[in-house]
């Protein structure tokens, strides 16, 4: 009796590889079809990673753990592999972002998103992650759920459904390196079907929520530049001004949000170790605030103690 073909799969990790090389080799190995990556200098100087691979005739999954990561995917990297997939991709840990086009969004664990390889994006991580990403051929996600630049940029948001599929990816994740082609081929199928019951019919316009959303991700990718503000933020998302400003509508406005997201970010340093040996200007200025006093009072607002006094705490 033949013997049929079984799923071809592999694990990539880190672990065998001397630590100050280890960034650098999941760079150009794991990463190296996804276009330029960046991490921070502490995870670079710590990168562990590990990835389970399987590939089948018509899908790729990915099941990956690992520290903070960001990956641009260009319009020459587009032009360069030609590939053509559909990439549905399921948090398990860790805060990420994605954004393709004008969708894309801040992603929690639970979140599910869908991009196009055809077209350019950006992914990443804020902290350490773990993840699955089933990428099927353009072909087979017409054929089950839709045409791809419908969906694509899509974020679905937490549901019982979101539960009901990840539950699903999740075994499929871990029963496929003992699986058949043939039966890798129905599992994958059945991912399909249950993300086109759970993703409904194509939306058009963005809705407020997911604006917010993708607003949050460019806002935490222009921290660092204090000219960053309401201004270059309805430009950079192409809407107009009064769409970003009613999306914001329910709470203190988008500079505020900007404002605040700064602050946060300041509060995250001041208190992390790694960076005890930033000085408090340092940290000021990497938040994109260019007056000590504004920020000063502004951070005191907000958290209720002044920055040199939660970085005395922290010491």
């Amino acid at each position: 009796m033949t013997e049929r073909p079984r799923v071809k799969t592999l694990r990539q990790s880190t672990a065998e590889v001397e630590s100050k090389r280890a960034y650098e080799f999941w760079r150009d190995t794991a990463l190296a079809m996804s276009g330029v990556s960046t991490a921070g200098a502490e995870e670079r100087q710590s990168f562990a990673a590990s990835r389970l691979v399987a590939v089948t005739a018509h899908s790729t999954l990915l099941h990956t753990e690992g520290p903070r990561v960001d990956v641009e995917r260009s319009a020459r990297h587009v032009r360069q592999d030609g590939r053509d997939t559909v990439t549905i991709t399921l948090v398990l840990r860790g805060t990420q972002y994605f954004e393709q086009g004008t969708r894309g969004g801040r992603m929690a664990p639970g979140d599910i998103s869908i991009t196009d390889s055809g077209r350019p994006f950006l992914i990443g991580a804020y902290e350490d992650y773990e993840e699955i990403r089933l990428s099927a051929t353009r072909a087979a996600f017409r054929a089950h759920v839709g045409e791809p630049e419908a969906y694509a940029g899509r974020l679905i948001g937490h549901g019982p459904l979101n539960a009901l599929f990840a539950t699903y990816l999740r075994s499929y994740a871990a029963l496929v390196p003992g699986m058949t082609e043939a039966e890798a081929g129905i599992a994958v199928e059945g991912t399909l079907h249950l993300l086109r019951s759970l993703v409904g019919a194509p939306t058009g316009d963005v809705t407020a929520d997911a604006l917010r959303s993708l607003a949050a991700v460019h806002i935490e990718r222009r921290l660092h530049d204090p000219g960053f503000g309401p201004d270059a933020l309805y430009r950079a998302l192409c809407v107009s001004r009064s769409r970003l400003y009613a999306a914001f509508a329910d709470g203190e406005g988008v500079a505020a949000a900007i404002r605040d997201a700064r602050l946060d970010r300041a509060h995250r340093q001041l208190s992390a170790p790694a960076h005890a040996g930033d000085s408090i200007a340092t940290i000021m200025l990497r938040c994109g605030f260019t007056n000590a006093s504004g920020f000063s009072t502004a951070f005191r607002r907000r958290f209720g103690t002044a920055p040199r006094d939660l970085r005395a705490s922290n010491t």
